[in-house]
Order: C-alpha cells, then structure tokens, then sequence
C-alpha cells in the first residue's frame, strides 16, 4: 500500500535469450510510466549492466489506483508489456499537519472575527438604547418600535 508523497523505488529485471542461456539485456532506454488514465510520472530506468533496471520518484500528491506499465518494443525482439496494479491512498486523518502554513490567513480572519464578535456583543446586549441615541433614525424608528421609545418621546 503507498501513500501520497511517499518516496516510490521501481526495479525490474530484463534478460535476453541468446540461443543457449539468458543474459542480462542492457539498454538504456527503458521506461516505466506511474499511470492513472494519463501518466503521471515517466521515467527512464537505469541499469546496473547485470539485467537489473531500478529508477525512484515520489508519488503523486493524487490518491486512486494507479499502474506501473512498462511498455518496451524494439525491432527485432518480442514486445514487453508489464502492468501492474497498486492503489495510492490519502493520508489518515491523524497524520496531516495540525497547522498548514499556508492557511495562516484564514487562521488570522477566523480569530479577529471571533476577538470582534465578543466585544460587539457586549455592547449591543448592555448598552441603552434610545430614540435620542441616533436622531436621524428618531422618525421611523420610534414609529415602528413605539413601545420601545414611547418613555422617550
């Protein structure tokens, strides 16, 4: 099972038959595509000449299901087509970042929202309100709220 980020090593091992045993085949142009629906990653492999082609990448900060495909054809020899399957998931709820730092602007609009919200509050539950506090609104204010107002009139 891999994870998103993690850091990913693919090896496999080619060898050629040469009309009485298997030798290691060496080229140095073969690839292995990380692919869901389009390839994410493509990467050369490397060889170490003994038949063994390794290379490594990170994964994809994209979770789903993905395939190592390595799809070799040159003339001459038969065609190479390997696939195999493995899912990338998501990391577990408990294993990202408590803070992300680039949300430190939302962090900051959240607490000024809520450092304003108290003292607002105290104001309007505690503060006596008249029709004198605001002459401008006095008219319709005190019409439409006549029991509010009806001592200050």
């Amino acid at each position: 099972m891999y994870r998103i980020n993690d850091d990913l090593e693919y090896s496999i091992e080619i060898y050629e038959w040469s009309g009485s045993s298997w030798e290691p085949y060496v080229s140095d142009d073969v690839q292995v595509q990380f692919y869901m629906m389009s390839p994410y990653v493509l990467k050369t492999l490397s060889t170490d000449k003994k038949g063994v082609y390794s290379t490594s990448f990170k994964v994809p900060d994209v979770y789903g299901v993905f395939q190592f495909k390595v799809e070799y054809q040159r003339l001459g020899y038969t065609s190479l087509s390997l696939a195999k399957q493995i899912p990338v998931r998501p990391f577990r709820h408990n294993k990202y970042e408590r803070f992300i730092p680039a949300a430190y602007p939302y962090y900051g609009a959240a607490s000024s929202m809520m450092a304003g919200f108290f003292p607002f509050t105290f104001v309007h539950l505690y503060n006596k309100w008249t029709c004198y506090t605001f002459p401008s609104l006095r008219p319709n204010f005190c019409r439409s709220f006549s029991t509010l107002c009806s001592r200050n009139l």
